[in-house]
């Protein structure tokens, strides 16, 4: 750990710069957009098909694309070593129609990989994969991870295609990702029609409703997805597959995984899990990670439930919710000891990863 730089941020985003979308991206699909633009309010947004994205209100406007020299100059200010880097358009791209969801995310690994190019010992970044058409996210996984360096794959917790992530249809996916040795990241983009309760309040895609809908896609759908990875059976049968629930909190998973254990623990209802040989917390114990957000002063409940070797410091920067001081603000919490803030500053990330920072 360099003395001046203290964190690895497990989960940061880019807003894709121009040239994805105008020289990355195949040029069948260039038509469709112009990647992050201002709407007709003159706030930015990525605009697919001459609709806007994410579907903020009036009063958020997305940052603009920022350069991989500029965002090193952020981590320095803020003490950060290292950031393993998450789509911003382009997770949103997956949960569209499966061709433009194909090309994008092929798209966006090629250029974020030139991107980060430059700076191998600090940017890293994890390859999104549209699961659409499964046998196309194996082979882009697999491109993305051994022709490209991605250091993770990623999905969305939605369903996809009518279908949760326990169906054994994903197995052969799963097993590819296992093989690669990189962890999978399970991370959610507001805005999908798929998400669970979207419709109760307006549409997923009506922005007065964005408070209520950002508040419900990121937490529930990944205590869906966690339910689908450990009590649908997932991890019992890929043992050696690390998943990762990011951009939720951290202080959901106690709660969620005593209530799995509950139900395998109950004599009726616990048979009807997806064959599970041992209780569903030790499962997310022996392969999955959350992320916290910096301030957030129930870390140490999550530390008192899951331990802090399971918890990854993250600054989701540059969305708009993101804090500018976030090293900052998680050292302010109260009630963590030094070891347990240098496993979730630093050491599991850079396990978890397995990087070279």
């Amino acid at each position: 750990m360099p003395d001046d730089r203290i964190a690895i941020d497990a989960d940061g985003h880019v807003l894709e710069s121009e040239e994805l979308f105008t020289e990355y991206l195949a040029p069948e699909f260039r038509g469709r957009t112009r990647g992050w633009v201002l709407n007709d309010d003159n706030n930015r947004r990525f605009i697919v098909d001459g609709v806007g994205h994410p579907p903020h209100p009036r009063e958020i406007s997305s940052r603009k694309p920022m350069t991989a020299e500029n965002r090193i100059k952020v981590l320095d200010k803020e003490r950060i070593q290292a950031a393993i880097l998450f789509p911003s358009a382009t997770t949103i791209a997956t949960y569209l129609d499966p061709d433009f969801a194909t090309a994008m995310v092929r798209a966006h690994n090629s250029w974020i990989a030139d991107y980060v190019k430059p700076f191998p010992d600090r940017l890293f970044f994890a390859a999104p994969v549209s699961v659409h058409d499964v046998d196309a996210a194996i082979a882009e996984a697999r491109r993305a991870v051994g022709d490209l360096g991605a250091v993770a794959v990623l999905i969305r917790p939605n369903p996809t295609e009518g279908r949760t992530l326990d169906r054994s249809e994903y197995d052969p996916f799963y097993a590819a990702v296992q093989e690669l040795g990189v962890p999978l990241i399970l991370h959610e983009s507001t805005g999908c029609d798929d998400t669970a309760g979207g419709d109760r309040y307006g549409g997923m895609m009506d922005p007065p409703s964005y408070v209520y809908n950002h508040i419900i896609s990121h937490a529930f759908e990944q205590m869906f997805g966690a339910m689908s990875f450990i009590a649908g059976g997932v991890l019992e049968r890929f043992p050696a597959l690390r998943v990762g629930f990011f951009e939720a909190g951290c202080s959901w998973a106690p709660y969620w995984l005593a209530r799995l254990d509950d139900h395998y623990h109950h004599p009726k209802l616990g048979p009807y899990l997806g064959g599970l040989t041992m209780k569903p917390s030790d499962y997310f114990d022996r392969q999955c990670f959350v992320t916290c957000d910096p301030g957030d002063h129930t870390i140490p409940l999550a530390v008192q439930g899951i331990g802090a070797h399971k918890i990854m410091f993250a600054t989701d920067y540059p969305h708009f919710d993101s804090s500018s001081s976030a090293v900052k603000g998680f050292l302010a919490v109260e009630g963590i000891s030094d070891d347990d803030r240098r496993r979730m500053l630093w050491d599991n990330a850079a396990a978890f990863f397995d990087l070279r920072a």
